[in-house]
């Protein structure tokens, strides 16, 4: 790994658990040969613990996702997440869970959207932990959603929008029972879904 800062701040949460991962966008971007615009770091570390020797190290911790077992912590104008396993349940709103514990990786994997985004890539040991075969997905570049596409969207209904975006700004092809969950929630979502999250989305299918 080649972001010196970004690797010292993994080391510091691997010192607390070998079980600890970079996962989601960024890793799908490093497979596809492109530089991350973020990092995500999930653990089973105790975040107690691990806090008080980030903020030995200088770094700036802000709890304000502590709820949702998310700590955002930055040095040097730069900024990145850690976050435990969590375990989702409950998505009254169709936009965020009722109730969120820590959980594996396993169930951490079962609640991310699509399979190329459930990743999960040591970078000391260097080997990838690939529950849902996203690796392969991304190899034949088909976006697809985790287990049963309808009841991902249902989870976030935002995720309709975020498959067509992808399947332009990835150059992916789609799965095709994801392709008819979107095709047939799609009114539903749209009518779920907070106007601006939807135009912010749209906005990007051009960038």
């Amino acid at each position: 790994m080649d972001d010196l800062l970004l690797f010292q701040l993994f080391q510091i949460v691997y010192n607390y658990s070998q079980n600890s991962y970079l996962v989601g966008g960024c890793v799908r971007d490093m497979l596809l040969g492109k530089n991350p615009k973020d990092y995500d770091i999930v653990t089973d570390a105790k975040m107690d613990a691990l806090a008080k020797d980030l903020e030995e190290n200088n770094w700036k911790i802000d709890a304000v996702g502590e709820n949702f077992l998310v700590y955002v912590v930055s040095k040097n104008h730069r900024q990145f997440e850690i976050a435990h396993f969590r375990k989702e349940s409950g998505f009254t709103d169709g936009r965020r869970p009722d109730h969120v514990e820590i959980g594996t990786l396993e169930e951490d994997a079962a609640r991310r959207d699509f399979t190329i985004n459930s990743i999960y890539y040591n970078p000391i040991r260097d080997t990838y932990v690939d529950p849902n075969n996203g690796r392969a997905d991304l190899h034949n570049k088909v976006l697809k959603f985790i287990g049963r596409p309808k009841d991902r969207i249902g989870e976030d209904y935002l995720r309709v929008f975020r498959f067509f975006r992808f399947l332009g700004t990835h150059n992916l092809v789609a799965d095709a029972r994801s392709l008819r969950a979107c095709r047939e929630m799609f009114n539903e979502a749209y009518s779920k879904t907070n106007p601006e999250r939807v135009r912010m989305e749209i906005e990007r299918m051009s960038l």
